[in-house]
């Protein structure tokens, strides 16, 4: 990927087709599929981060396969982008942030969240400077360009929530879209003054361009934040429960794999083109085995408080009960 040699484009279509590797025989459907009907296929919308490992450790394994699923996925830039595709029916399933699926929600959207994807720990994120940039601590981000992946969706809100606390109003940051594979390149070329990084592009970015932290977006008022989780419509739930409980099924097993850096780590290496050397310094995401939406909640409360949401939500109504 441009600015991020270790994973372009290519090399990651190439490490996530390991998650179509069953042979696709049948389209999404309910409980009655059967073995004779071939595994279901199941389109996953998703983004090439360490918040989304557990997916390709799924496949990897064989638990999408055991579960009766064939796991089918679509690069996409980031949740807020891919969430017409999700309600339009051209996605079974989307791995995104929270921020994006909230928002979603107020605006009467069809999604609802089947399982957490990950939850924030110190050093997951960051916003990054070049080696002499003038930005030195978070007070001197107000008035500066900000890269985010997508506008009003995780990055933004964790980066202002930090911001605030130091003393920068939200109104003072500039955010800029910029997808996180250009990210790097778009901060060594001056496009923006700093950069919201998740891993691994983090790690990468460091071990690159000397980047420097600035701000933890995952500290303070976001310690331990929900980021992300996986997504379809209600009509998707409703037409096909048994799709969505061997997803689940399959997913949580993969979660409490991934906790283990022993695991995490090669996986890292031989399906996401992560050099070794880089996956030993990634700062490894939360994987929840279960989805509390008494968490979830705190992003919608922040998103209330810094104008992301016009009235409050009841994230009770968004998480569909296992």
């Amino acid at each position: 990927m441009d600015g991020v040699t270790t994973l372009d484009r290519r090399r990651f279509l190439t490490a996530m087709g390991l998650l179509s590797t069953v042979p696709v025989l049948g389209a999404c459907g309910g409980g009655d599929s059967g073995a004779a009907a071939g595994p279901t296929e199941v389109r996953v919308g998703v983004l090439p981060i360490v918040g989304a490992a557990p997916l390709t450790l799924a496949a990897e394994q064989g638990l999408f396969a055991a579960g009766g699923l064939a796991v089918r996925p679509e690069r996409v830039q980031s949740g807020a982008v891919a969430l017409p595709a999700l309600v339009a029916g051209d996605l079974d399933v989307l791995f995104g942030n929270h921020v994006s699926t909230i928002a979603a929600r107020s605006k009467n959207l069809d999604v609802v969240i089947i399982a957490e994807a990950s939850r924030a720990r110190p050093d997951n994120f960051s916003v990054v400077t070049l080696p002499g940039s003038a930005i030195q601590r978070p007070t001197d981000l107000a008035g500066r360009t900000i890269g985010v992946n997508a506008l009003n969706n995780v990055g933004g809100l964790t980066v202002s929530a930090v911001a605030a606390a130091e003393g920068v109003p939200a109104d003072r940051l500039t955010f800029v879209e910029i997808p996180f594979p250009d990210m790097a390149n778009a901060l060594a070329g001056g496009r923006v003054e700093a950069a919201f990084l998740p891993e691994p592009f983090l790690s990468e970015a460091r071990r690159t361009l000397a980047v420097r932290t600035v701000l933890d977006p995952c500290s303070g008022p976001t310690a331990g934040l929900p980021i992300d989780g996986y997504v379809v419509t209600s009509r998707f739930a409703e037409e096909n429960p048994d799709t969505v409980q061997a997803f689940r099924d399959a997913l949580v097993e993969a979660q409490r794999r991934c906790a283990d850096r022993a695991v995490l780590e090669p996986l890292l290496v031989s399906s996401a083109g992560i050099k070794p050397e880089t996956a030993t310094r990634i700062s490894a995401s939360a994987y929840p085995t279960t989805t509390d939406a008494a968490q979830i909640q705190r992003v919608a409360d922040l998103m209330l408080r810094f104008g992301a949401l016009p009235r409050p939500v009841d994230v009770n109504e968004l998480v569909l009960a296992a």
